[in-house]
């Protein structure tokens, strides 16, 4: 199937073999001359790029004619899909910016204070590991944590940002200090993601996130280990 289009460089050529699933762009001067050709599977190009690139269309035409060959050929959906899909890439990570690892520490250390240490004292307490005691002139109270009131505090903690981040993209210390939570295509995480980005947190949290911290230092987008899915 053809299609042709009238740009300002001359007439462009679409066709596209359904049998063979090879789309061909074929650009001709004004006197049907050809200059430029690209053969590609259908199935892996990026007819904007091909069009733009290779071709030589400028990008608003280029855009357009994209738009009406993804038109004519919905029922083949794989053009269509990739396109989108790499649009949603480009809109995503490389529109967004990095909030940073001393930013993303604040956010932790909010966390802690705001929802950590109350649930640390709640928990201690309902497993009954608040003590008081009074000798001459001294006086000391507390609560410790053993090791089962300890699982249930970490299990919370998972929760609470699985939660969080699936349901909003933040924590309570992540929305003070205005960062959130996106997947790769920019768009919101989705509730597995989270789970399993917050599960390996347990990896990154330790030695007080150490291991958190070298892992994002040495990526090229700031992600920690949890972050790489």
């Amino acid at each position: 199937m053809k299609q042709t289009f009238n740009t300002s460089i001359g007439t462009v050529e679409v066709l596209v073999d359904p049998q063979s699933r090879i789309v061909s762009v074929y650009r001709f001067d004004a006197e049907h001359r050809p200059i430029a050709a690209a053969i590609e599977s259908w199935d892996h190009v990026d007819l904007l790029d091909v069009l733009n690139r290779q071709a030589g269309v400028p990008l608003s035409e280029a855009n357009r004619i994209a738009a009406a060959v993804r038109e004519q050929h919905t029922r083949f959906g794989s053009l269509a899909e990739r396109v989108d899909e790499r649009n949603r890439e480009r809109a995503g990570w490389s529109t967004l910016q990095n909030a940073g690892i001393p930013l993303r520490f604040v956010a932790v250390l909010l966390d802690a204070l705001i929802v950590f240490v109350p649930l640390g004292i709640v928990v201690g307490l309902m497993a009954g590991g608040g003590y008081a005691e009074r000798h001459n002139g001294y006086a000391n109270a507390g609560i410790n944590l053993n090791g089962k009131a300890t699982l249930l505090l970490i299990a919370l903690g998972v929760g609470y940002y699985v939660v969080c981040e699936a349901a909003a993209g933040a924590t309570l210390g992540k929305r003070m200090v205005g960062i959130r939570v996106v997947g790769e295509d920019g768009e919101h995480v989705t509730f597995g993601a989270a789970l399993v980005r917050n599960l390996v947190r347990l990896v990154d949290a330790l030695f007080f996130y150490f291991v958190g911290f070298m892992f994002a230092v040495l990526s090229k987008r700031g992600q920690r280990l949890g972050d790489r899915r």
